[in-house]
This record gives structure tokens, C-alpha cells and sequence, in this order.
């Protein structure tokens, strides 16, 4: 008996209750909008404001048919280094923005990008 009074009294007082929220999905929605919205801002000002420019150089290398991947690569980005020490008459630092490796008519051809560091 008292196993069967428990639900119906759980069911009588539930009713009695009630939870109120007034503005919940407004508040909601409110924080949704502007977390939105502070995401999109984020690229439209980053384009405002100007990045300053690096200076740059690409290379291109070609290499025996004997030499390895890594050779040509390594060749490629030593003969860029060395045209920026002559172009700024000094030795400067640089770093290695891209490095890219083709098989043309069975000889590797690499190419490269260096840029000076400030």
C-alpha cells in the first residue's frame, strides 16, 4: 500500500511546483547574437588594419639526376640565401617560407621562398 501512495503523492506535489524563466530565450538568443557577432567582426578588422609586408624572395633550382630530394632542396634554398647576402651586401637571417620539390624529364626541379627576418 504505502508502495503505491508514494507516486500518486510524488504526482500530487509536482503539480504544486513550477519553475519560471521570464526572458530565458531572449537572454538566450541575445548571447548567441553577439558571440555571432563577435566572431564575424574578427576578420572585417583584421583586414582593416594593415599587416606590414616582409620582404621576399623565390628561388628556382634544378639538379642532377643524381642528386637527392633533399640536395635540390637544400641547394635551392642555399642559392636564394646567397642572392640575399649580395642583394643586402651583408649576411642577413631568413627563413624558409615554402619549399617545393617536381621530377621534370626525370631531373628534380625545386623551388623556394625566403623571406628576412626582422
Amino acid at each position: 500500500m504505502k508502495l503505491i501512495l508514494l507516486p500518486i503523492c510524488a504526482l500530487l506535489l509536482s503539480g504544486c511546483v513550477s519553475i519560471e524563466a521570464p526572458g530565458l530565450v531572449t537572454d538566450a538568443a541575445r548571447v548567441t547574437k553577439d558571440a555571432y557577432r563577435s566572431v564575424v567582426g574578427k576578420p572585417a578588422e583584421a583586414a582593416s588594419s594593415p599587416t606590414p609586408a616582409r620582404a621576399a624572395m623565390s628561388h628556382s633550382y634544378v639538379g642532377n639526376e643524381t642528386q637527392s630530394m633533399a640536395e635540390t632542396k637544400q641547394a635551392c634554398v642555399n642559392e636564394a640565401a646567397q642572392k640575399l647576402n649580395q642583394l643586402s651586401g651583408k649576411t642577413v637571417n631568413y627563413s624558409v617560407l615554402e619549399s617545393e620539390l617536381s621530377i621534370i624529364n626525370g631531373r628534380p626541379v625545386a623551388s623556394c621562398k625566403l623571406a628576412l627576418r626582422d
